[in-house]
């Protein structure tokens, strides 16, 4: 039986359905997201079956969806082993112990975005700066009484501009990809809106710093905290050899899955020396369980019970309910028909910029993955950005502002679901993630102001396979663009 299409009309009521069921169930109930994902998730099967996609069909685009999700969640499992090795064998006590003793409340949540940031451009993965020097840096906040939630936002704010300026980052380098341009020129063209978006939040953050958060820190507790950690650990320089295995990988550019399992086996040769009487069996708990504290002091038990494979499942989880709802949103045609209209109406170059990072906000929203963000929008506005005379690097630069820096916005999202459970925060971590929440507002002054848009015909050489054509020749049909972006979409999840 043949799929009928689906209509800008009914894909508008259902993505209209899909907000009010999520947004209604975690603002006004306080639900997980993964509840009413799923009941989003069974209103866009229920127009699937109106337009007569049998339940085999439906069942194969989730499939396809999750499928898109598994090298994020082999990362999460191997973290979460990594981050219960670490407690177990002295990492995340020493980088605390030191923490606690060089960095000051005053400027820690600053030093926070700018540590952060230097580990995400070297390993070129927000992910991985999140879950390695992140989990340290909660430890240090812990210990300095400022709340793990704004140090979450200053840790987030700090991987998503390395990230985004990462020559080995898969998002950067699928964005350059999906919008035909080199990747240098993309990162050169992304300066103007995260470098002025850095400033700002480090400016937030040190405001904050100067005038709330001046002698916060209970000394006594940072010394009981000090104390303990030097009696229970073995606070030494060895410990910190997985980690810096880690980064000299990433920045060798190996993949994060191999690079996240050499630093889990270096962790686990670097415990029998710090903990010689600790056995294999310990080790394999404290991976799969995560390490217990139980020193009697009661912030110390609380920082470092944590890690684990079992911790992850929440996100784990998370990202799979997410991800099967995206599949099937996207594998009926919702988004295609909706963003097809949105394409219509865009004659301006300031209106097509906006309505980018519109999609792309939109389909973070409702999907809950950066990757779909960036290459749905991408691939669908392309032919606009060449109508209004605006070179490829602008879609570049939107793409990520739009997509990649405001996913972590999105607590069911992959990073936002990763970010709550490896810092064990809750979802008002976003309200101090400040460098994804002035983003877009830096884009849109330059897209209605025309300010560092640079015109189709600058700078030719950036642009991949360029042809020059006239406006009407380049505007190709939007479902040939759309045929091929499956294949790139696969190709840089996995």
């Amino acid at each position: 039986m043949e799929n009928t299409r689906a209509t800008f009309s009914g894909s508008l009521i259902v993505f209209l359905t899909s907000i009010v069921v999520i947004g209604v169930s975690i603002l006004y109930f306080e639900a997980m997201p993964h509840i009413p994902i799923i009941l989003a998730a069974v209103v866009v099967c229920l127009y699937g079956m109106k337009l007569k996609y049998t339940w085999k069909e439906l069942e194969n685009q989730m499939v396809r969806g999750i499928s898109y999700g598994i090298p994020a969640i082999l990362i999460l499992i191997l973290i979460g082993m990594l981050i219960g090795v670490w407690v177990l064998n002295g990492t995340v006590p020493t980088i605390t112990f030191y923490g606690l003793e060089i960095l000051s409340p005053t400027y820690f949540l600053a030093s926070a975005v700018l540590i952060t940031a230097i580990v995400a451009i070297m390993t070129g993965s927000s992910l991985s700066a999140i879950g390695t020097i992140g989990v340290a840096l909660v430890g240090v906040a812990y210990g300095m009484g400022i709340s793990p939630e704004m140090t979450a936002g200053a840790i987030i704010s700090g991987a998503i501009f390395g990230d985004k300026l990462s020559p080995i980052s898969d998002t950067t380098n699928l964005t350059a990809a999906t919008a035909k341009v080199d990747v240098f020129a993309h990162i050169r063209h992304m300066l103007w809106t995260t470098i002025p978006a850095l400033v700002i939040a480090l400016i937030i953050f040190g405001a904050i710093g100067f005038f709330n958060l001046q002698g916060s820190a209970d000394v006594s507790q940072i010394q009981e905290m000090s104390s303990t950690l030097q009696q229970e650990f073995n606070i030494t320089l060895l410990t910190l050899l997985s980690p810096l295995v880690i980064v000299i990988l990433a920045a060798r550019k190996v993949k994060p899955v191999p690079t996240l399992t050499m630093g889990l086996l270096v962790a686990v040769l670097t415990t029998l020396f710090t903990n010689p009487q600790i056995g294999a069996g310990e080790i394999m708990a404290s991976a799969f369980s995560g390490y217990v504290a139980e020193t009697g002091v009661e912030s110390i038990d609380s920082l470092l019970s944590l890690g684990g494979l079992e911790s992850m499942l929440f996100g784990v989880s998370l990202i799979i309910v997410a991800l099967a709802f995206g599949g099937v949103f996207r594998g009926i045609g919702i988004a295609d028909a909706l963003l097809g209209k949105l394409k219509s109406a865009l004659q301006k170059k300031g209106n097509v910029i906006s309505s980018t990072l519109a999609s792309c906000f939109g389909v973070n929203f409702v999907v809950g993955e950066q990757y779909l963000s960036i290459i749905l929008p991408g691939k669908v506005l392309e032919s606009s950005y060449r109508a209004n005379n605006l070179h490829p690097k602008n879609l570049s630069r939107t793409l990520e502002d739009g997509g990649s820096i405001l996913h972590p916005l999105i607590p069911w999202g992959i990073i936002g679901a990763f970010t709550m459970t490896t810092l064990d925060v809750g979802m008002s971590y976003v309200l101090f993630t400040f460098l994804s929440l002035v983003t877009p507002f830096i884009a849109l002054f330059y897209a209605y102001t025309g300010w560092t848009l640079t015109p189709l015909d600058e700078d030719r050489e950036s642009i991949l396979d360029y042809e020059d054509k006239d406006d009407d020749d380049s505007n190709t049909d939007d479902a040939a663009g759309l045929k091929t972006y499956e294949d790139e979409y696969q190709t840089h999840a996995n």
